[in-house]
């Protein structure tokens, strides 16, 4: 406390040095990718004493503006910015520390998700924004929280007394921040529509101060009527509108046509070199700040003359701006409050974000906050910390909105063979102090089709856990998936059918791992032939296995695509008990029409790891390597063992195949990913991979079955693949080789995901 009392006894000292001099106020423009120039403008301002007594700024100037009035010097926001955590922000990634798993449900083949909701009848609700906002929501809160609420929440006190402007879309008009929570306001003023959500204030939906006020002198001369005005325009020529670029369409007919031009004869415009730069081209910030510096530079002897009686003492400056950042208050939140949503749903938020309801600092809150983040009963959060005098500890506001309705997805696979495939799900949650999701989906071709139905019970608190049943009917054609590029798979006549009825009980370990173990029934279903000499007529052989298995998973995930990936680590050892019964009915086409029944029982373990670990320029390098050890037996003959073995599939394409070349009871695969990234959106893949099996298994005479000498043979698949990453999902064109086939080179194009429910015991 006396520490606050000197400070604040010195800072009006210091201030009052210049008190009497000539005032300079700051205007800073909207701009998105831009407007980062303003921070070479700070920088070279500073640099030459110009000193800065007010700003006003929009949108990317409310920003920076906003970090230099609480204390930030231009170098500091420069290092922000330019920081690859502040791209993940402005792109809406997460920091891999801040993903979350342990809700995502499994991967599927959605391309885009639509939302029914029924408040009066059902109707379709768009998504409010392209990117997640949640890491700046946070970070803002987090940098700014402690300084407003030392300067009382009134933007005057800041070190630079301060304005920022958002527009209120329901009143259409522009809205003044001159007080309350500094960091809500800059997260307001930011909100370009479809891009960042919105901010909720009561009723009022607040978008981006550009769309009707994107360069503020106005309020800077109502607010601080400044001897001299230095405005800096960052939005350069406005976007021209491309048919292929929604977001610079939208930008054209939502946001005002702006006038940037100084209202006074004695002000100044700056206009830095920003024209080649986009909107939201956040991988050009560098560049933005080095223009901005630049053309700082250059009008630094125009503003000098305009400035008679005031040179800025950079030793007081950097004393002041050090005693303010050193006075704001240490964060520790000690309340939790929940608005928009019932007395249950608000228990479940807190039991997630303060699980031992104790006091927690910042960093605790961030490991929490984006656990909430994951959960998709919410389709806004947004987070306010306010000090609470009474306590001297924070508050933590939590606006929430429910997520209503009904989610529905659809997606699948379209492919130059014939493994078209169509993907719909559904998906309802029931949300009270405990989660509750239901979720049914439908797979439909020629190759695959499949029908699922899971529920899902997630209970919070100190050990977080979810219940899940899970029912799965799975169905492979190899038949009318068939094509000439295919011709010598064996057998050529193959149907399975995969029945499972599952209970799984999880936990998280960690953040980006879980913890899953529990119990399934299940039925396999085999139809074949043989030999390829078969007729309509013929019955197909056909073998049964029934019955029960017990499993242990754990994984740990950070991948960034569900195909393709190209950055992140997978790690999954799953460990499997099976034991049923085999019925094997021979067909038509057998000299033998004996029924066979066998018990079997064994043990898996499968361990598969995936590492893009390094990149040179725009290389990047991965390693892909597939470990399984069981004692899996045959099962009555050569066919009916074959298609039960685990397969190793490390390209998409051969997930999509019986091979048998590639199936053992135990084996190895290892494999290298070289990928090139043109773009964010275009790679070209060049994969590897080896298959080592303990034991081939081999067909001896009448269709019995052997293994083969230990390690005797050994198999190689590879792929160079280009691919496209579409709004909707991959589009893929690639050259395939699989090792010792009559035709080892097979060429396949698909747009969608060639993904699956999982089987029933693999």
């Amino acid at each position: 406390m006396i520490k606050r009392l000197t400070i604040f006894i010195l800072l009006p000292l210091l201030i009052t040095q210049v008190g009497f001099c000539q005032k300079v106020g700051l205007v800073l423009s909207g701009g998105g990718a831009r407007g980062f120039a303003h921070i070479g403008v700070l920088k070279a301002l500073e640099e030459n004493n110009i000193p800065i007594d007010y700003i006003t700024g929009t949108s990317a100037g409310a920003l920076v503006g906003s970090y230099y009035a609480i204390g930030y010097t231009p170098s500091e926001i420069e290092n922000i910015v330019v920081s690859k955590a502040f791209e993940r922000r402005a792109t809406g990634l997460f920091n891999e520390e801040n993903l979350y798993n342990f809700l995502k449900n499994p991967d599927d083949a959605s391309w885009v998700n639509i939302k029914l909701i029924s408040d009066s009848g059902f109707k379709t609700q768009l998504p409010s924004n392209f990117v997640n906002p949640a890491e700046i929501n946070f970070s803002l809160m987090e940098d700014m929280a402690s300084q407003i609420a030392m300067s009382g929440y009134n933007f005057d006190s800041l070190l630079v007394p301060f304005r920022c402007i958002a527009a209120d879309i329901t009143a259409k008009q522009p809205i003044e921040f001159k007080q309350g929570d500094l960091a809500l306001a800059v997260r307001a003023s930011m909100a370009f529509p479809f891009y960042y959500a919105p901010v909720l204030i009561e009723d009022n939906i607040l978008y981006d101060g550009g769309i009707y006020n994107n360069f503020p002198t106005d309020v800077m001369l109502k607010d601080f009527n400044p001897e001299l005005m230095i405005g800096v325009s960052a939005a350069g020529n406005s976007d021209i509108p491309n048919e292929g670029n929604f977001l610079s369409q939208l930008k054209t007919m939502i946001v005002q046509t702006t006038k940037y031009t100084m209202p006074r004869e004695q002000d100044i415009l700056i206009e830095p070199n920003i024209k080649n730069i986009n909107t939201f081209q956040f991988a050009s910030i560098k560049s933005a700040i080095d223009s901005g510096y630049a053309e700082g530079l250059r009008m630094i002897p125009f503003i000098k003359s305009k400035i008679e009686n005031r040179v800025a003492n950079n030793e007081a400056l950097r004393i002041k701006r050090s005693a303010f950042k050193n006075a704001g208050f240490n964060i520790t939140i000690d309340q939790i409050i929940v608005k928009g949503v019932n007395e249950d749903q608000a228990a479940y938020i807190k039991a997630v974000l303060n699980p031992r309801n104790q006091c927690i600092s910042i960093q605790q809150l961030r490991k929490e906050w984006f656990k909430l983040v994951a959960d998709d009963n919410q389709r806004y959060l947004f987070p306010r910390l306010l000090y609470n005098t009474s306590s001297g500890n924070y508050d933590l506001h939590v606006d929430v909105r429910k997520n209503k309705g009904i989610l529905l997805d659809f997606g699948g696979n379209i492919s130059s063979r014939p493994i078209n495939t169509g993907f719909v799900s559904i998906q309802h949650n029931f949300w009270g102090k405990q989660s509750f999701r239901a979720n049914a989906n439908i797979y439909f071709g020629k190759l695959y089709s499949s029908g699922q139905f899971r529920l899902r019970l997630d209970m919070p608190g100190k050990v977080p856990f979810f219940m899940e049943p899970t029912i799965t009917l799975n169905q492979w054609d190899f038949y009318k998936s068939s094509s000439a590029f295919f011709e010598d798979v064996k057998p050529s006549y193959f149907v399975q059918y995969d029945r499972s009825y599952q209970l799984g009980i999880g936990i998280p370990v960690r953040n980006k791992g879980k913890l899953v173990g529990g119990g399934s029934s299940f039925l396999l279903k085999d139809k074949y032939y043989m030999t390829r000499n078969f007729t309509q007529s013929d019955t197909s052989d056909i073998t049964e296995f029934k019955g029960v298995s017990a499993f242990l998973e754990f994984d740990r995930n950070t991948l960034n695509r569900k195909m393709y990936a190209n950055k992140g680590t997978y790690f999954g050892v799953k460990l499997r008990f099976i034991n049923g019964t085999e019925i094997t009915k021979p067909g038509s086409t057998q000299l033998l029409r004996d029924t066979t029944e066998n018990d079997h029982h064994w043990i898996q373990m499968n361990i598969k790891y995936e590492n893009y670990f390094t990149q040179m320029g725009k290389v990047k390098i991965g390693l892909y390597s597939e470990l399984m050890i069981s004692n899996q037996p045959f099962f009555s003959n050569y066919t009916a063992s074959i298609l039960s073995a685990p397969a190793f599939t490390p390209i998409a394409d051969m997930q999509s195949q019986f091979q048998e070349n590639f199936r053992s009871h135990a084996f190895l695969g290892l494999g290298i990913k070289n990928i090139v990234s043109l773009n964010e959106s275009f790679d070209i893949r060049l994969e590897g991979y080896i298959f080592q099996p303990y034991q081939e298994i081999l067909q001896k005479e009448n269709f019995n079955v052997h293994y083969g000498e230990k390690f005797s043979k050994r198999y190689f698949t590879g792929t160079i693949n280009t691919v496209f990453k579409s709004p909707i999902g991959p589009i893929s064109l690639a050259l395939n080789y699989y090792d010792k086939r009559d035709k080892p080179f097979s060429v396949i194009f698909h747009l969608g995901y060639i993904l699956f429910n999982r089987k029933a015991i693999y």
